[in-house]
């Protein structure tokens, strides 16, 4: 599923492509997806006409629209991050469509459209700056080994400690398999077991990681609302068996919750 090095280069690429238009129109085919107001399309969509984009932004894994009065309409994604930006209708609405007329290029209409797997959450809400934190988010250059460690002072394992979002926004399953592959750091490892060094091994590889996702486009699946792919390739995730690219030895993979997790049990010992 889409984490935050997908929502920051959606957010990018919708800030360029949406940016001084106005909302002409809006539906969604899915009310249960509209968590404020909740379930509630025709309210949702008379809360969006007439706005007009004022910019665009990512908070953790979600994409934050702002509006010229003040609102946002935030959302995260489902099992995919498919947002597209076009001049025509889509042929098959299934999610939510945002028609945005105006505009610096002179007035060309263009259309915003959710695919109904991309979508998890819409919420329409007033606009406030994120809280310098807690919870720190993951592609921040000020979430170091120290900030981290400042929260990680229980038993929890490393892997639920770097997806819950009280502590860190933006990493989800994924990304925190390669984060602690790349950090040499075994997912069940008590947070509070950590040394100091070993907390800026952490922060390093979540940096690397993630910027690597982002400089690259996204993850492989994922295409940004120009319709480019991501070329980031997974090297730990859903690989489990397959040989450590690091040192060769069978990864490992543990199912709990439903939820895989894939490690390397040579380089990453608990």
């Amino acid at each position: 599923m889409p984490e935050s090095p997908e929502a920051e280069v959606c957010a990018r690429g919708l800030s360029r492509l949406i940016t001084g238009y106005r909302v002409a129109e809006a539906r969604c085919t899915q009310p249960g997806r509209i968590v404020s107001p909740a379930r509630d399309a025709a309210a949702w969509a008379d809360g969006l006409v007439g706005r007009t984009v004022s910019g665009v932004a990512r908070r953790g894994k979600r994409v934050v629209l702002r509006f010229d009065d003040g609102s946002a309409l935030v959302f995260g994604f489902g099992l995919r991050a498919e947002v597209t930006v076009g001049a025509a209708e889509p042929e098959d609405l299934h999610g939510a469509v945002l028609w945005l007329s105006g505009g610096p290029d002179g007035g060309v209409r263009r259309v915003l459209a959710f695919d109904r797997l991309a979508l998890s959450t819409l919420a329409l809400e007033r606009w406030a700056p994120p809280p310098e934190g807690p919870p720190l988010d993951a592609l921040d250059r000020r979430t170091d080994g120290s900030a981290l460690a400042a929260l990680g002072r229980s038993r929890t394992g490393l892997k639920a400690f770097l997806m819950d979002e009280r502590f860190v926004l933006g990493i989800g399953n994924g990304y925190s398999d390669e984060i602690l592959w790349e950090a040499r750091l075994h997912p069940r490892r008590p947070a509070v077991s950590l040394l100091p060094e070993e907390w800026a091994r952490l922060a390093q590889a979540m940096r690397r990681t993630l910027q690597a996702a982002v400089a690259a486009g996204g993850e492989i699946g994922f295409l940004d609302p120009f319709g480019a792919p991501g070329r980031f390739e997974r090297r730990i995730h859903h690989h489990g068996g397959e040989p450590c690219p690091r040192c060769g030895q069978p990864l490992a993979a543990l199912v709990s919750g439903g939820r895989e997790t894939d490690f390397c049990p040579v380089c990453q010992v608990l």
